[in-house]
């Protein structure tokens, strides 16, 4: 006996000893190959090698954890697992990325520079907490803002991964319930890249610093309900509430309304259904009422919140008087897709096709548990909860989408996806359980594994933007940055841009980080490129083009908006001069139509 358990400790020690040789195989195959220049995309770009030893680190993880014969084991297997995925949301910062954020990520980094060189309060900011720990890194680590927020994103997914794994063997208790957790975050279901990234974004951060709040609730509901005064775990609850308010007031709004209807139901229960184990669960009316005050307070000071609500709200109404544009939105981004010879329906299957199951799995649970009696013992009566949750976020996701706020309401999904992947972590956890009652347990790892696999390859093909999902890297690169404060620092003040698509407005704020959004410039499209830039102004114009537009706009947009033809005919129009370019950046003056005039008379 005793030899046959050393001789599998060795086994396992063998095999995790592989993984680990192979993950750093992995960094090494990846830091060897750095960036040279803009990347459309982030998976095309990484060496081959980098994905065959990353998959074997992970079925080590997965195999090790599963087969684990001390909890020791399942621990290092996991850990593995982790830092396997660690490397994979840091792969920009391996591979020597300069940034990697377009959009809100170019301001937010802009924002951490002025707060780090004093140019402004961090509670000037709606959302400052993002901002503070990056900095705080920068400052105590001695790194560059910019990469400290690349870092800030790789520890907050690291939290994602542990906190789901823990609330998932919180609720069901099993030996596959740490396992299935884990590689259920290891999804990163949050993410869609509509309006959620992997990027340095306030709210798809929050959103994935939420986990640690779902866990302390669980935690704290299942605290003794005659425990009325504060202990240690309300207290650290209580704390995280809070700073999701500073994370994001918007999240901690959402989450409010979760806790919210959770209030209701153990009300319900307690007056209805007192044999239930919800009657037996602390209440959260205490933590929801500081969770309102703390948010109303720091809303106070920042009116852009409620006025999003009452805009949300009036918009919403409308759509169901008559005349909203919800409909239209969607029409119009199917016309888009349809344009370049894409349905709408296989976008949405490659996006959320993973996040569909795992919708699935969890409506087998709520079913399980209703049906089953010794179900909702073992899962302590936990998922009600997240059921009460759903409906209330998905009210606000309705809310959101008649009332045509697009970014918001794949916002709200995110959070919701959140509670999916611990709901759907805890219907497979029971499954596999039960599978291991009647089957062999070489089946039963098979079948996780083979599945796992097939669901992780498809998830995690989708957590960074790529022409596979027809949209472009948030690649930024030194030259590019440099070619933007160049033009700044050189231009004629009296001269604005025009842009291909968004233009030079966050790079603006990147690099000056002014507390207010710098002004959207004119974008000019394909159809007047073609017509002659300089017909299209009276006054003379800037146009910034980089190689991140031309590939973004020929290869992952297909030539929806610009031709390359027209892209490439810029620089031969008439009236149209080169003014700077290195290789990445080319800046053009444009000389407008009445300066023209002028000068022909």
């Amino acid at each position: 006996m005793a030899h046959a358990r050393s001789r599998s400790t060795l086994g396992e020690s063998t095999l995790l000893a592989l993984g680990f040789l192979a993950l750093t195989g992995a960094v090494l195959a990846a830091h060897s190959a750095p960036a040279t220049g803009y990347e459309l995309s982030l998976y095309s770009s990484t060496p081959l090698s980098f994905w065959a030893l990353l998959g074997c680190a992970l079925f080590v993880s997965l195999l090790g954890a599963l087969r684990a014969t001390t909890d020791w084991y399942r621990w290092l297997a996991l850990g593995l697992g982790g830092v396997s995925m660690a490397t994979f949301v840091g792969l920009p910062v391996v591979r020597g990325y300069r940034f990697y954020g377009a959009g809100d990520a170019l301001t937010h980094l802009g924002w951490m520079r002025s707060i780090q060189s004093g140019a402004f309060s961090p509670i000037e900011l709606r959302y400052p907490a993002l901002h503070l720990v990056t900095t705080f890194l920068s400052v105590t680590v001695g790194i560059d803002l910019a990469q400290a927020a690349l870092l800030v994103i790789i520890a907050l997914s690291c939290l994602f991964f542990a906190f789901v794994a823990l609330s998932t063997s919180l609720i069901f208790q099993s030996r596959f319930s740490t396992v299935v957790g884990a590689f259920s975050a290891f999804l990163f279901l949050p993410i869609t890249t509509i309006h959620t990234f992997i990027v340095p974004h306030a709210m798809s951060q929050a959103i994935l610093f939420s986990s640690v709040s779902i866990f302390l609730l669980l935690k704290y509901l299942r605290s003794p309900a005659s425990l009325r005064s504060p202990s240690g775990m309300g207290m650290l609850f209580a704390l995280t509430s809070i700073a999701l308010v500073v994370y994001h007031p918007q999240l901690a709004a959402h989450v409010l309304v979760m806790f919210l209807g959770i209030t209701i139901l153990q009300f319900l229960y307690r007056r209805y259904r007192a044999d239930h184990p919800i009657a037996t669960h602390r209440p959260i009316a205490g933590q929801t009422v500081l969770l309102t005050a703390v948010f109303l307070a720091w809303i106070s000071k920042h009116g852009f919140f409620s006025d999003v609500f009452r805009y949300a709200l009036s918009s919403a109404t409308s759509y169901f008087v008559g005349g909203g544009a919800a409909a239209e939105a969607v029409n119009s981004q199917g016309s888009s897709l349809s344009e370049i010879g894409v349905s709408l329906l296989e976008l949405v299957l490659k996006l959320l096709g993973p996040s569909l199951l795992f919708l699935f799995f969890a409506g087998v649970l709520v079913l399980w548990s209703v049906r089953n009696r010794d179900l909702t013992a073992r899962t302590s009566g936990l998922v009600p909860y997240f059921v009460v949750s759903l409906i209330a976020l998905a009210g606000v996701f309705a809310v959101y989408f008649f009332g045509s706020y697009s970014a918001m309401y794949f916002r709200v999904f995110g959070l919701m996806m959140v509670l999916v992947t611990i709901m759907g972590a805890v219907a497979i956890a029971h499954g596999t359980t039960a599978l291991s009652r009647n089957y062999r347990s070489t089946t039963v790892y098979s079948v996780s594994i083979v599945g796992f696999g097939i669901v992780l390859l498809l998830s995690l093909l989708v957590v960074f933007p790529s022409p596979y999902v027809y949209q472009s890297s948030p690649h930024i690169t030194d030259m590019s940055m440099e070619g933007y404060q160049t033009t700044f620092e050189n231009k004629d003040e009296n001269v604005t841009f025009t842009a291909i698509r968004g233009g030079p407005s966050r790079y603006e704020d990147a690099i000056y980080g002014d507390l207010e959004r710098t002004q959207k410039y004119d974008a000019i499209y394909g159809e007047a490129i073609a017509d002659g830039i300089p017909q299209q102004y009276a006054e003379d114009r800037y146009l910034v083009m980089t190689r991140a537009d031309r590939e973004r706009e020929v290869v992952a947009y297909r030539e929806l908006r610009y031709s390359r033809s027209q892209l490439d005919s810029i620089s031969s129009q008439t009236g149209v001069s080169r003014v700077h370019s290195n290789g990445e950046y080319t800046l053009y003056y444009v000389r407008g139509a009445a300066d023209g005039e002028e000068t022909t008379a």
